[in-house]
């Protein structure tokens, strides 16, 4: 029978699939990066590959191909990687452009993670029993519980998957033996010997667009290692309200979306194990932190009720299930647990957030943003704290702008245009020839064309304003070059559309609508904000004054912007090590408010007011000096 064989050029690599497999499975199969911003979806169009050789055997073009490839496109034979699948045996050669290589990602795993006193939930404690005898019959559960209870552990107890170990843990090391105990209580494992060093725990922050997972030493506190991968529930939807209507139109929906994240973190847990030098056995906790869907969905929770008004989440206390139930490929009787949910589209990962930024025990107000294709706010003090949960898209992703990337090789991070010349200025990640630009780029490039004139407060190209580099597109929408062709990595010209400043408008709008609604509810004004908490990885790498500029954040000067980076990974981490600061984040989902922004009366007028672009020479910002000029950059 002859196979199928993709290869890769200009790499050379090559490997045999099944019919059925796509461009994009291949390549991953092949040791090939292509990047996929939505999953594989078909929806971002950045995995363009050109089909050199075999194209009878691969699937026809669909919608989603000949929606997003030109003619001229189509007549070379680029196809999305995504989209092409393998039908018939033969030879398939595969040309992987540039633009479409996913170099090396920029993560922002870790964030300001306030030191934490190491009490977890899980310990171990060393035993030493006397042996059964003629004269002392009791049953192993009874004897090593009896003994458990002299050492203060009154409410001790086995569960029931113990059992099985039992015998062989007291007996094949003398009757010592080593006792896993979850919240001082459950005994979850019995070892023979002394086992007491051997104690790990995984702390992951599922995110609509990210996983990331942490392993940790519960022993000394130290994170052993960090793995992260695209959420793999993105082919489902890019956003929440995409994958809650897989789980209400599909009978078998939950579970896909279920099966896929639990695969995802699997992953995850058998790259940090085996990165770590770690037996999976000895990772006796997961800390999951998400939004409320996420969170949900990994717990097999049905989720439609999230779907539609009243928004009304299943669960919001903490949850605690054996490993077994969750499918998790840790200790069999391990805990996955979960710190608790304020609302149905604030999460666990906005408690993990407060507990990493402080902004609980403030005295001032202050203000918690944790910008995502879910965009959660926090904002009051010590005293009363409310919360809202924005949809401002996948757009500072990289998706839906057209030379738009993930914060990678190459992407274009920082944009400054000289506002007399119109000279464009910029760097990439690890200063490598411009790929294409990420979130913190695009938002930098719509904040300095603002304020070059190149665009108008309601966002529109000034096509006859007579500035260097804006043209009409060849589809006749208005565009504005940023880089020359001759010093891109792609030899393409890198502009920044009409369409592109859209998208950034929506998703800039949707989160000053709730940044403005709580300044309401809390009656305050920017002035009045102590401190704003940037929180994510896009929080951290954007610039704070061209954030301010375009209407994202609110209008404070720059020095109160604090970065706490991937803070609900540290309040994860944090949980995972204190049962002290879970307690507290039990506390904090009770305590905090919720606003559902789609329910205030002025909502739609907060919004389409949000969506114009302030300037400093309209007033819009009174207060906020003249921006500093002092970096440097690539020239175009």
């Amino acid at each position: 029978m002859v196979e199928t064989v993709v290869q890769f050029q200009p790499f050379g690599m090559k490997t045999p699939v099944a019919a059925g497999t796509t461009i994009l499975e291949a390549a991953s199969k092949a040791g090939v990066s292509i990047e996929a911003i939505c999953g594989g979806s078909g929806k971002c169009g950045k995995c363009r590959v050109t089909v050199t050789a075999g194209t009878s055997s691969l699937s026809p073009r669909d919608k989603d191909e000949k929606a997003l490839l030109s003619d001229r496109e189509m007549k070379a034979g680029t196809r999305l990687a995504c989209r092409a699948k393998v039908l018939r045996a033969g030879r398939i050669v595969v040309e992987v452009p540039e633009g479409s290589r996913r170099e090396h990602h920029r993560l922002l795993a870790k964030g300001i993670e306030p030191r934490t006193k190491l009490s977890p939930a899980i310990s171990k404690v060393l035993v030493t029993l006397p042996p059964a005898s003629m004269k002392d019959f009791r049953a192993d559960d009874d004897r090593l519980l009896d003994e458990l209870r002299k050492r203060a552990r009154k409410k001790a107890a086995l569960d029931p998957g113990v059992h099985t170990h039992l015998p062989r843990a007291l007996r094949d090391k003398g009757w010592t033996t080593t006792v896993s105990l979850f919240r001082d209580c459950e005994v979850i494992k019995a070892e023979p010997g002394d086992t007491t060093d051997n104690l790990y725990g995984i702390a992951t922050d599922i995110g609509t667009t990210k996983v990331v997972a942490y392993l940790v030493d519960l022993k000394t506190g130290e994170v052993v290692g960090t793995q992260s991968i695209p959420n793999p529930q993105i082919p489902y939807g890019e956003d929440l309200m995409s994958r809650l209507s897989v789980t209400m139109r599909q009978e078998d929906g939950l579970e896909k979306l279920r099966t896929a994240i639990v695969d995802g973190l699997n992953t995850l847990i058998e790259r940090l194990c085996v990165k770590g030098g770690v037996d999976p056995d000895d990772v006796l906790e997961v800390m999951m932190v998400g939004n409320t869907a996420m969170h949900h969905i990994f717990f097999g929770i049905p989720p439609q009720h999230l779907a539609s008004a009243p928004y009304a989440p299943v669960v919001r206390t903490s949850i605690s299930i054996p490993a077994s139930q969750a499918r998790l490929d840790i200790y069999p009787f391990g805990k996955v647990s979960a710190l608790p949910n304020i609302a149905g589209f604030v999460g666990a990962d906005a408690v993990a957030d407060l507990l990493a930024s402080g902004l609980h025990g403030d005295r001032k107000v202050g203000m918690m943003i944790d910008i995502g294709t879910n965009t959660e706010i926090v904002a009051g003090n010590s005293e009363r704290l409310i919360s809202c949960s924005c949809a401002s898209g996948p757009a500072f992703e990289g998706a839906h702008i057209r030379f738009g990337m993930r914060a990678s090789t190459g992407a274009i991070e920082r944009v400054w245009i000289d506002r007399d010349t119109r000279e464009v200025m910029y760097t990439t990640v690890e200063d490598r020839p411009a790929r294409g630009i990420c979130g913190s780029g695009i938002v930098d490039a719509v904040s300095e064309m603002l304020n070059a004139r190149i665009l108008d407060s309601s966002g529109k190209i000034a096509v006859d304003g007579g500035a260097p580099g804006v043209r009409r597109g060849k589809d006749g929408v208005p565009e504005f070059v940023l880089v020359n062709a001759r010093e891109t990595e792609t030899g393409e010209e890198i502009v920044v559309t009409q369409h592109d400043i859209q998208e950034i408008q929506l998703a800039k709008a949707a989160i000053f609508t709730g940044v403005a609604t709580l300044m309401r509810k809390l009656k305050v004004r920017p002035s009045a904000i102590d401190r704003v908490y940037a929180a994510g990885a896009f929080g951290t790498y954007v610039d704070a004054e061209s954030a301010i500029n375009i209407g994202m954040y609110p209008d404070v000067p720059v020095d109160r912007i604090r970065f706490i980076g991937n803070a609900a990974g540290s309040g994860a981490r944090m949980a995972l090590k204190s049962v002290k600061e879970r307690d507290l984040a039990e506390e904090l989902s009770r305590k905090v408010g919720y606003i559902e922004l789609a329910s205030e009366k002025d909502f739609q007028q907060e919004f389409a007011k949000a969506m114009f672009l302030p300037h400093r020479d309209l007033g819009y910002f009174p207060n906020r000096g003249k921006r500093a000029r002092t970096r440097h950059a690539g020239r175009t």
